[in-house]
């Protein structure tokens, strides 16, 4: 068998690699035509109560959502403004426009007195300073499905208009989800992942000094990463804030298994089948990491969150796909780049030495990385979540700066809906309205809330209402002919909406202000709904579901590290090191009170993914160690020395590289690279520092073999010295090179 997988790859090896570079244009064409979807309806529960109300109250009123543009230093004159909300209104997107000319027109139409419109316009179409004329844009269903096609049809009316950019403010939803589309789509974050990769090739020249074996393996990660998007394509996924971090961890996953083949067959380079002796000895920790890590990424495919399923499998096949690319082009590199293995570099020599101390004084380590652990760790309980798109923009952006000024001077883009329903009771039209004033009055005493906008916003006080009957029925007339444009009343007069602006500072605290105006409203029949509150509940959610599904992959890894290693107590002290960098670096973030976004909290299960690998490296030669010897100090020792390497190697290539993402200046990309950054540093504690001095901590089994020429007692200091091609391997050399290559291979 050997011989055979020898052969193959030392004639088709060139074949291989061809393959690879004649498919990498296909994918990456593939991966460039993968759809953006950042809508926020994607984050909402598909099965709540919220939910269902939600898209009823849609089908009833149609979109609430509204766009407020905003117009100044000279352009807004009243015929500027009353003509570009004219254009705007033309498009399908919008279903109808309202500034402060149509509102004059209509509410007089409807009796109410010059004073009340000025009152009422107030706020909603003119500043308090007069410096600020808006149009309220409300969209249609079509301007909703394509938000993006909604906006660039604003900015094209206003470029038509000859109006420069400080001369208008543009605020909403929409707005937001745009620009969140144009800093967070795929190209535009590609010149990070291309720096992230450069500093990747730049530090695996640094420490194999072989830029052929570098630049091949770089490539081969690139091609993981393309046809892992192209797979979620054809699956049908489409792109997202939380797949943008997939690239990157397809980059890791890739990196980590060739690292670690490169490693073992180094060591095998004495041996007579070398590329087979190193492929079928990285085959179980790599095929188990991959098992476990897929598992554990899988299990986030249960969430009720869309884009979280599509993390799920997106990853499980990123992980799957860095198996297969890690483990069989990574043989056909070594032989095409004739790799002579690694130089005898200052750092592997200051590996070695620091691998050395973490054994001679475990109990020290051991001591102190628990105490880190324990310490950071009591700050989880303090981790909160936010799912605040407009965290995820610099303050800079005109978007930021437009919305400050917007609700400064004018009103709040966050609103919650309060439906009124009067059933099938026989009240009459102008009792109703008046109804919905008295609700309105009760809303608006809020402190939390800015102002309110219903179907009575446009009809006269009680007092002021016409006394001729047939004044009153022109009214009713007009109302009637105009209720479209307001979609305020829907099924015939039962329905009736009251909008509510919200204060920004509101946004955190939704669930209290909804759970207050149903207690104020108790007496009516009413329904509290709106994009607001149902953001609010899908943070909680995905907050709660991450730790669900972080906590039921860990217990099954728990049991497939258990069966792997055929030890209960192996397995168990094995998971210790696996919840390190979660532990410590969430830990951490709970000390400091940073809330975590949808992007942060997806980064966990990435890190249980990478500490699983490396702990599955290292413990499946430690078994192999230990079960030779019996003694748990040296098979710690030697575990370490032959695996410690490739760890460390591959995590600090990518934490470097992450931190080419921070430069990004969109929000979850640069928090996503350096959280990634300090997990992966994290991890390294927990593999190589904690799990080392643990199992050598443990009690002996008993020594089959003796070093006849330097016999160590386990609680003395050991030092490894060993030839450069084997010295990972302190036991007597047997005469026989088979035997000595099923030992220790």
């Amino acid at each position: 068998m050997n011989d055979l997988f020898e052969d193959f790859y030392r004639q088709h090896s060139p074949k291989l690699f061809l393959l690879l570079l004649l498919t990498l244009p296909v994918l990456a064409y593939v991966s460039s035509t993968i759809p953006t979807n950042n809508d926020i309806e994607t984050w909402l529960p598909t099965d709540s109560v919220l939910k269902t109300e939600y898209d009823q109250f849609r089908k009833d009123f149609g979109s609430e959502e509204c766009i407020l543009l905003a117009l100044k230093n000279g352009a807004n004159t009243p015929s500027m403004v009353a003509s570009l909300a004219r254009r705007i209104e033309r498009h399908p997107e919008f279903t109808c426009t309202w500034d402060s000319q149509k509102l004059c027109e209509l509410m007089t139409k409807l009796y109410v007195s010059r004073e009340t419109i000025a009152e009422r316009i107030l706020g909603k179409t003119h500043s308090l300073d007069g410096k600020l004329h808006a149009i309220q844009i409300h969209l249609s269903d079509a301007g909703t499905a394509n938000r993006n096609s909604a906006v660039q049809a604003i900015y094209d009316e206003l470029a038509y208009c000859q109006i420069k950019k400080d001369q208008f403010v543009l605020a909403g939803g929409p707005v937001v989800i745009a620009e969140l589309d144009r800093l967070g789509n795929q190209k535009r974050n590609q010149k990070f992942f291309f720096l992230t990769l450069l500093i990747g090739f730049g530090l695996l020249l640094f420490l194999i000094r072989d830029w052929r074996t570098s630049l091949a393996m770089m490539l081969l990660t690139v091609w993981s990463i393309q046809m892992t998007t192209s797979c979620v394509k054809w699956c049908g996924g489409e792109m997202n804030f939380i797949l943008g971090a997939l690239p990157v961890m397809v980059m890791v996953f890739t990196l980590a298994i060739s690292i670690h083949y490169l490693h073992y067959y180094e060591t095998s380079r004495g041996s007579r089948t070398p590329i087979a002796n190193s492929f079928f000895t990285a085959l179980k920790p790599c095929l188990f990491a991959t098992c476990t890590t897929t598992i554990g990424l899988a299990s986030l495919c249960i969430s009720d969150i869309l884009p979280v399923r599509q993390f799920g499998y997106g990853a499980s096949i990123g992980c799957i796909v860095s198996l297969f690319s890690g483990l069989l082009i990574t043989p056909a590199i070594v032989v095409l780049c004739r790799f002579t293995g690694f130089a005898e570099t200052a750092f592997l020599r200051f590996q070695h030495q620091l691998f050395s101390h973490v054994i001679d004084y475990r109990k020290s380590a051991t001591a102190i990385a628990l105490t880190l652990v324990v310490l950071t760790a009591l700050g989880l309980p303090h981790l909160t979540s936010r799912l605040e798109p407009l965290e995820f923009l610099p303050d800079s952006n005109k978007v930021i700066t437009d919305l400050d000024e917007i609700q400064d001077h004018l009103t709040t883009i966050d609103s919650i809906e309060i439906v009124v329903d009067f059933e099938e009771e026989d009240v009459p039209f102008l009792d109703r309205i008046e109804q919905v004033r008295k609700i309105e009055k009760i809303v608006q005493a809020d402190p939390l809330v800015r102002d309110t906008t219903s179907a009575a916003s446009f009809f006269p006080e009680a007092d002021q209402m016409p006394e001729s009957p047939r004044e009153i029925g022109r009214m009713l007339r007009t109302a009637r002919e105009k209720s479209k444009d307001g979609d305020y009343v829907a099924w015939g007069q039962r329905l009736w909406r009251i909008s509510a602006r919200i204060e920004p500072e509101a946004r955190h605290a939704q669930g209290d202000l909804v759970q207050n105006l149903k207690q104020k409203l108790a007496g009516y029949n009413i329904t509290i709904t709106g994009l607001a509150p149902l953001i609010n509940q899908a943070q909680q959610q995905i907050f709660n579901g991450f730790w669900s599904s972080f906590g039921t992959a860990f217990l099954i890894i728990t049991v497939v590290m258990i069966i792997a290693l055929r030890s209960i107590p192996t397995g168990l002290i094995a998971m210790i090191p696996n919840l390190t960098p979660l532990m410590i670096v969430f830990g951490v973030l709970g000390w400091c009170n940073i809330p975590l976004d949808i992007g942060m909290m997806m980064t966990g299960s990435i890190a249980l993914g990478i500490a699983v690998d490396g702990t599955f490296h290292f413990l499946v030669k430690y078994e192999q160690y230990y079960q030779n010897s019996g003694d748990t100090v040296r098979a710690a020792a030697t575990a370490l020395e032959k695996t410690g390497p490739p760890i460390a190697e591959a995590a600090i290539i990518a934490s470097v590289g992450m931190l080419a993402l921070c430069f990004s200046d969109f929000g979850p990309t640069a928090r996503f690279g350096l959280l990634m950054s300090a997990l992966l540093v994290a991890a390294l504690i927990g593999d190589l520092v904690l799990l080392p001095s643990l199992l050598a901590l443990r009690p002996q089994k008993g020594t089959r073999y003796v070093d006849s020429e330097e016999h160590t007692e386990p609680d003395q200091p050991i030092t490894i010295k060993l030839p450069h091609y084997a010295r990972s391997n302190p036991m007597p050399i047997s005469d026989k090179r088979e035997k000595i290559e099923s030992a220790y291979n």
